[in-house]
């Protein structure tokens, strides 16, 4: 598999995206613009784009090819020794006639308006260098640049979109991110990563599920906790009660024989053995509660 060594979320989407071609030019070269501003390095008279996933590769290259049939490519494939000796793809684009306009116009990034267009520059600036969690972990997308001014344009471009990004630096890049759930999934069905987002509402209805089983798990939890509590309280009551022999009426006799008997029940499942109400039953043990704290305090 060239690329990513591991098959991760990430490099599926990038993947997927790799496959989607505006029919528009105006989009196709918003796309490509940013795909060279956010990935690549400006030679004296070429560009360099430099990129780990070798579908992303072909695309700039087909982009170019369908903008500027006459424009000079190079591709190499470049075995790097450390990260698992994955592969990394240089594209070289020799700037000449109409490519080296257009390669000087993407220094200028008011000419992406249209709202379709930022769409474009998005999915480029994402297959350039961006990266996404996988929809079971926290989620988290970003795109990151060397270049601040870069980074900001993106950043205006998401909030252009309604997305609200944060945007900090990391080590020598400016990394733009989001990280609220319904963000990260309307990006990808955006720009049209449409299994990507199959996969991410699955996962999220899983979380979904699991977090109203966590939910009902600790609450049943907390709910022993409480009976057994409970009902640790009213035997220290019972007990006190009867190391001073106090005289209690047959009611209140009935419901500490129960509890000695069955320390381990709760309230309710105590009432029914005793064919009472579930109120009536914790009234006899506030009554042992109050006649055993008579006893502690005096």
């Amino acid at each position: 598999m060239w690329g990513d060594t591991v098959p991760s979320y990430a490099y599926q989407v990038r993947n997927e995206l790799a496959r989607i071609f505006d029919e528009d030019p105006q989009c196709m070269r918003a796309e490509l613009a940013a795909l060279l501003k956010v990935g690549a390095v400006f030679v004296e008279g070429r560009m360099d784009f430099v990129n780990s996933n070798a579908a992303v590769a072909r695309k700039v290259i087909t982009l170019v090819k369908k903008l500027y049939p006459e424009a000079r490519t190079e591709v190499a494939a470049i075995r790097r020794k450390k990260l698992r000796k994955s592969m990394r793809y240089v594209v070289r684009i020799f700037l000449t006639g109409h490519t080296e306009e257009f390669f000087r116009e993407i220094n200028s990034p008011e000419k992406i308006r249209q709202p379709e267009m930022e769409v474009s520059y998005l999915r480029g600036a994402f297959l350039a260098n961006g990266t996404v969690n996988r929809p079971e972990a926290q989620y988290y997308l970003e795109v990151a640049s060397i270049f601040e001014d870069v980074a900001e344009f993106v950043k205006r471009t998401f909030a252009d979109l309604d997305f609200h990004p944060s945007i900090h630096k990391r080590n020598d890049e400016f990394v733009v991110y989001i990280t609220e759930g319904d963000a990260v999934y309307d990006f990808l069905g955006m720009v049209g990563a449409e299994e990507a987002v199959v996969r991410f509402e699955v996962a999220r209805n899983l979380k979904e599920v699991h977090a109203q089983v966590n939910r009902l798990v600790n609450c049943e939890t907390a709910n022993i906790n409480k009976a057994i509590d409970a009902a640790q309280r009213q035997l220290a009551d019972i007990r006190l009660l009867k190391s001073h022999e106090v005289k209690v009426s047959q009611e209140i006799q009935q419901a500490m024989s129960m509890r000695l008997e069955y320390p381990d029940c709760s309230v309710a499942e105590l009432a029914e053995k005793i064919f009472i109400t579930r109120p009536g039953l914790m009234y006899r043990f506030r009554v042992i509660r109050q006649l055993a704290e008579k006893i502690r305090v005096s």
